[in-house]
Order: C-alpha cells, then structure tokens, then sequence
C-alpha cells in the first residue's frame, strides 16, 4: 500500500505540512517495499482547485491513503472519486512519525 503524506520539504524527516493541495512536497510511502519517494506538489501554485490536482497528481503515483492537515471541498470530492481514503492529523510532526501513527490506529 502507498500512503502519501503532506511535507515542507524531501524525506521522511520532513516536517508534515500544514496544508493538503498548496503543500510543496508528497512524500510516498510504500508499506510493502519500505521505500519512500518524495514528489514535487506541481499544483500548488494553481489560482484554484489545488486539492483536486493534487490528488490526480496522487493517483498517477497509485497512492491509496492520504494523511492530511485538512481538506476542503473539491479535494473531498476527488478523493472520494480516485477512491483514495483520507485521514487527518492534528499534530505537525515529521513524516515518518506521521505515519508511525497511522499505522499504530491513530
């Protein structure tokens, strides 16, 4: 399974961002072969429907889950139609920690 993460910058150290469709970065987690990729955000600097790009931009990476600060409206919808799940997070940690929670069932 790949699960993306927003992030201010590359790596699993990078700090989770603070915003879904403007964040700079996606880091890509792959549950089954340990490997994490980090792929430029191409659609944050869009003058409307970040989310919603952002979220094909994550589709063409085959992502199944999302970890996101929040998501607005459009983003809800693309999600729910690339048939991505969607799960928040309230604390802004670093990726790797942002996932260790997630996978713990928090």
């Amino acid at each position: 399974m790949k699960i993306a993460v927003c992030a201010k910058s590359q790596g699993m150290e990078s700090i989770a961002d603070d915003r879904f469709g403007r964040a700079e970065y996606y880091v890509i987690f792959d549950t089954n072969s340990l490997v994490a990729e980090t792929v430029e955000n191409t659609a944050k600097n869009e003058s409307a429907g970040a989310g919603g790009s952002a979220v094909r931009l994550l589709s063409k990476s085959n992502v199944e889950v999302v970890l996101v600060p929040e998501l607005g409206p459009k983003a809800v919808d693309a999600v729910n139609g690339f048939e991505i799940k969607a799960y928040r997070y309230a604390d802004r940690k670093t990726v790797r920690e942002t996932i260790e929670a997630y996978q713990a069932g928090q």
